[in-house]
């Protein structure tokens, strides 16, 4: 692990003196659980997409602001939660069920049963609080309890209290739907 840590600051350190090459290793191993957390956050592609470029901007405009204390991956989680809720913030009020009907297209496509078990997951994911969301959709994403905590601002007990909730809620919706 030290390796790779010492790799990611040198790709840091690279990256803040411009290297525009060093970033985008560092991007490409955030990129893709950055994706998910916006899409659980934003719950459809468009605006998770919006919310990712919003993210990537912000990682490298920001990359002075990186301190280090966790993986560069936990930094852009933190900052894919923050751009999905300004992307949220700035849907029109009839984005929701737009996106709703969208689903219900989607469902009709020959893939039926994975688009359903997907959606499945999608309510349930949105039955949640808050919260617990959040908490849960980081620490799938690979940080640990202790960047979670971090990231939210939170008690590391409340963390595992929320992410212990979140999977208790998520294996009975997915039952019983």
């Amino acid at each position: 692990m030290k390796d790779g840590t010492e790799d990611e600051s040198l790709l840091v350190a690279a990256a803040r003196r411009g290297d525009e090459s060093a970033f985008a290793e560092l991007w490409s191993m955030a990129r893709s659980p950055a994706f998910g957390v916006c899409y659980h956050l934003t719950g459809n592609r468009a605006d998770a997409l919006d919310a990712l470029q919003d993210t990537q901007f912000a990682a490298w405009r920001n990359l002075s602001g990186f301190q280090g204390r966790s993986p560069f991956r936990a930094w852009v989680l933190a900052i894919a939660r923050n751009a999905s809720h300004s992307v949220i913030r700035r849907r029109p009020p009839l984005g929701a069920h737009m996106a709703e009907v969208a689903e219900e297209l989607l469902v009709a496509d020959p893939f039926e049963d994975s688009v359903a078990r997907l959606a499945d997951l999608r309510r349930a994911l949105a039955g949640l609080p808050a919260s617990h969301r959040e908490a849960l959709l980081l620490w799938a994403g690979g940080l640990t309890y202790e960047q979670v905590a971090l990231s939210l601002g939170v008690p590391l007990n409340t963390v595992r209290t929320w992410i212990h909730r979140a999977r208790g809620r998520l294996r009975t919706g997915l039952a019983d739907g």
